[in-house]
């Protein structure tokens, strides 16, 4: 029976891993994707079965060159060629459920990226079959859909029966037909949940950049954000049953800038949501805190691939963000999608994201070393992996929005 499913939390066993590997247009050759991916399948791959899918043969060819120039065994990667026009795969890619008998199925939910395009658009049926296809490619052929839209990256379970997402992304911005209620009721149907966990808000920084700037510069200059995902993997994760990972702003910090302001007023609001729920058993949760990383400002200019990427979705909404702010002449300013929770527990380990470079403010190599003590507290019998993410992050995702696990069977 269907009602004998879970979804497991991703602390638990993993049997594969999908991700998607870059065209080779994307990045530059200072801010290139292909070597954070690089290390990221280099650390796994000995963990669990690795799959690298590939939009077609020339960057099948650049995926294999690459990875094995940086090491990692070819002989235990699956590369496929199965039409996914995706790059950040944790959001529509497959969604497994097990039983305790070994049975696993896949959950189907609707696909409308990230809530600009309507989800029957060629570019959305796209993604969600080929989440189906990466399910049936592990021989699972058992299929519970649902027409509500929904991300991975925005759905934290605790593997049992609490779901924690944001209410503002999976409500008004993905199902602004629906109500809350409704949202909620087909949610429990779909991952057979006895509990959601809705937090407010996203962070500021991971909200839909076309809402127009996360602040001002001294002059005046506009800086944008780099995501539309608005997603609960930025902050907030379980990390185990009854364990609750939850970023932190200093007043400090919320001081100094406006950004940093309103996200630790929504993380704060969240805190208290997370401070008075139970699990199950009716225990409190236990909430570990983690710091949010320094602002890392990015400056495309026209002439990068990157720039008309973020142009193309304010030139649909009439060359203007949602408040009313014009798309910059010339170069354009951002904070890259920086974070310390969008890390990948998998297995003996667990892939993190770190920021200092040479040149960089001291304190951002501080908080990457508190950020890897913390994961290693955290997860003291795994090895923790910390990669530079910078690339990744420039183009709205990381660590954990580039991979999606798959949750191993399970017995007894």
């Amino acid at each position: 029976m269907y009602e004998n499913y879970r979804y497991p939390g991703e602390f638990e066993e993993r049997s594969d891993v999908f991700v998607i590997w870059f065209p080779l247009y994307v990045g530059t050759q200072e801010y290139d994707p292909h070597i954070p991916c690089m290390e990221i399948v280099k650390a796994l791959h000995h963990h669990v079965q690795v799959h690298v899918n590939c939009c077609d043969c020339e960057t099948l060819h650049h995926a294999r060159t690459f990875l094995e120039l940086g090491g990692v065994d070819l002989e235990k990667i699956h590369f496929t060629l199965f039409d996914d026009p995706g790059y950040y795969v944790r959001d529509h890619g497959v969604s497994v459920m097990v039983d305790d008998k070994g049975n696993r199925l896949i959950v189907n939910p609707n696909w409308s990226y990230y809530g600009i395009y309507d989800p029957n658009d060629p570019y959305c049926t796209a993604l969600r079959k080929a989440g189906v296809h990466a399910g049936i490619s592990l021989g699972i052929y058992d299929i519970v859909s649902s027409d509500f839209v929904s991300e991975g990256g925005d759905r934290e379970f605790n593997g049992d029966g609490i779901l924690m997402a944001i209410e503002d992304t999976e409500v008004r911005k993905r199902n602004p037909e629906h109500s809350k209620e409704e949202v909620e009721a087909e949610y429990k149907r779909l991952y057979n949940l006895d509990k959601i966990i809705w937090l407010p808000k996203p962070l500021l920084e991971d909200d839909d950049y076309r809402l127009g700037p996360l602040d001002h510069k001294e002059d005046g200059t506009p800086v944008f954000g780099m995501s539309f995902a608005a997603h609960i993997d930025e902050y907030c994760r379980f990390i185990a049953k009854n364990r609750i990972l939850l970023a932190e702003i200093s007043e400090e910090e919320a001081a100094q800038r406006k950004m940093d302001r309103v996200s630790a007023e929504r993380i704060q609001a969240a805190y208290e949501i997370l401070s008075s729920e139970t699990d199950r058993d009716g225990n409190p949760f236990e909430i570990i805190r983690m710091p949010t990383a320094e602002p890392i400002e990015v400056v495309v200019t026209t002439e990068d691939e990157d720039y008309e990427l973020y142009k193309k979705y304010i030139d649909e909404l009439g060359g203007k963000f949602m408040d009313g702010t014009p798309w910059p002449d010339g170069d354009v300013h951002f904070y890259a999608s920086a974070s310390y929770c969008n890390f990948l527990m998998c297995n003996g380990i667990v892939v993190g994201q770190r920021y200092y470079r040479e040149g960089m403010d001291p304190k951002v190599k501080e908080k990457d070393e508190k950020a890897h003590e913390i994961l290693q507290k955290c997860f003291p019998d795994r090895e923790v992996i910390m990669i530079d993410s910078l690339a990744l992050n420039m183009l709205g995702g990381g660590v954990h929005c580039w991979t999606k696990d798959v949750a191993a069977p399970t017995v007894g």
